[in-house]
């Protein structure tokens, strides 16, 4: 039996060659379509913020107004329709640049969760879903937030995994380090509710990986005190694990309480809301029954793991987190009103179908492997 040659370096080139083709596909898709006649809620939303840009009271969060007149800059809301177009197509440019971070967020978290291959699949599926596909070149508020989101959503993943050991670090110096990420990631969900108040959902992250990770650690230290007694209780592990994450759970609504009394000139239902885009899921029967069985696919195959991975050992996982995220952000759709742009939703659906896909590929290629 011949031993495996290492990969050479043009194999590595080429790996990665694919890789940044897959990661930048959902980019060449909205480019595709930059220059798609706007519609006239999109016509009026950047019309508002534009008038609005130096009034007392408006109806738009100050991040959704810096995201939409980024690459516009100061300029004044035409007259003429081709002017209006042409600005409109102009100020999309902040849209691709929102929807390529996206798929790099996306990667980054489930190469930490789940690892490259996962991760290229969700950055393909992402480019294939309605909100991408049919509607990823209308600016909407949606970008920043889902951005803001998935940076809070990357930095829980970080401080969960734990930290490098290094013979000049202390442990304070890295019990800081985590605290920091911490807050870090409170911050970006209360700028991702700033940005779109109704995305919400972001906050009820911590809380619930808090809330799975005391469920799991309560029979255990039930045993243990059954075994040793109200002494030989490891208090100072429980607290290691769960007091970050309990400060989080209780920080992040505080920043957004106070950002939202800091920026909005008038009351939340007040603001405006951005009309439906695009659907979640395919439209037609075929498509729309292939991604409901790898939804379902990939939802029971990530509790499975995430659980057998949570009895074994105990701890907060990168992929405990991802899955908590997603679980959170679909359940916020299904249960919202119909109204609202899926945009949000779009990681969390695009990561279960990577997830019931790649469940399905390694099914496909065992029973292979058997004939």
């Amino acid at each position: 039996m011949t031993p495996r040659r290492p990969p050479t370096a043009r194999a590595k080139m080429a790996a990665v060659c694919c890789s940044l083709l897959v990661l930048l596909l959902p980019t060449l898709v909205v480019g595709l379509s930059l220059a798609t006649p706007a519609s006239e809620a999109e016509l009026a939303r950047v019309e508002r913020v534009i008038r609005q840009r130096h009034a007392k009271e408006r109806v738009d969060t100050s991040s959704s107004r810096m995201f939409h007149t980024a690459a516009i800059a100061d300029r004044s809301w035409p007259i003429e329709a081709g002017d209006q177009q042409a600005l409109i197509v102009q100020a999309r440019l902040m849209q691709v640049l929102g929807i390529t971070a996206i798929a790099f967020l996306i990667y980054l978290s489930v190469l930490l969760a789940r690892g490259r291959l996962q991760a290229l699949l969700a950055c393909a599926l992402l480019a294939v879903l309605p909100p991408v596909m049919n509607a990823g070149h209308v600016l909407r508020p949606e970008t920043p937030a889902t951005l803001f989101a998935l940076m809070s959503l990357i930095l829980l993943q970080v401080a969960s995994r734990p930290a490098p050991r290094h013979r000049y670090r202390s442990p304070r110096r890295s019990t800081m380090v985590g605290c920091g990420l911490m807050f870090c990631a409170a911050a970006m969900a209360g700028m991702a509710c700033e940005t779109m108040p109704s995305i919400g959902a972001t906050l009820l992250v911590p809380g619930l990986v808090l809330l799975v990770a005391s469920a799991q650690l309560l029979p255990r230290g039930i045993r243990c005190w059954r075994r040793r007694g109200l002494e030989g209780l490891p208090i100072h592990s429980l607290n290691r694990r769960l007091i970050p994450w309990t400060a989080t759970a209780l920080v992040a609504p505080a920043i957004t309480l106070w950002l939202l009394n800091s920026t909005l000139t008038v009351s939340v239902e007040a603001l405006a809301i951005t009309e439906r885009t695009s659907s979640l899921l395919p439209e037609d029967g075929l498509g729309y029954g292939a991604a409901l069985l790898l939804l379902v696919i990939g939802l029971v195959a990530g509790i499975l793991r995430v659980g057998l991975k949570l009895g074994r050992g105990g701890r907060i996982t990168p992929d405990l987190i991802l899955l908590v995220y997603c679980a959170v952000f679909l359940m916020s759709w299904w249960l919202g009103e119909a109204r609202y742009d899926p945009l949000p939703a779009l990681p969390a659906m695009a990561i279960l179908l990577s997830e019931g896909l790649r469940t399905l590929l390694v099914l496909l290629l065992g029973l292979l492997q058997r004939r």
